[in-house]
């Protein structure tokens, strides 16, 4: 019954309005999402980028990218290049 109470009480803090339904991403300013502020939010949280990340619970694809970040094999457009990727440079 306490799990049940905990759930109600949790539904009654959204306000439901007509209209479309919209995903906001509280972490960025604009409302959408970006690697970057997810970045920024976990180092600011003291979520350090080692082998403690496989420890964290966190989805797996985060898991992996902040193990990229760590080796420096992120495939920013400016690694793309280097490996003779014919993108957008900019």
């Amino acid at each position: 019954m306490r799990n049940w109470n905990r759930i109600v009480a949790s539904l009654l803090e959204f306000n439901l309005q007509d209209g479309r339904d919209q995903l906001i991403w509280s972490l960025h300013s604009s409302g959408q999402y970006s690697v970057r502020s997810l970045y920024v939010v976990l180092v600011n949280n003291g979520v350090q980028v080692s082998q403690e990340i496989w420890k964290s619970k966190l989805p797996a694809r985060i898991k992996v990218f902040l193990w990229y970040l760590k080796r420096c094999v992120v495939l920013t457009k400016d690694n793309l290049a280097k490996r003779n990727w014919y993108g957008d440079k900019n």
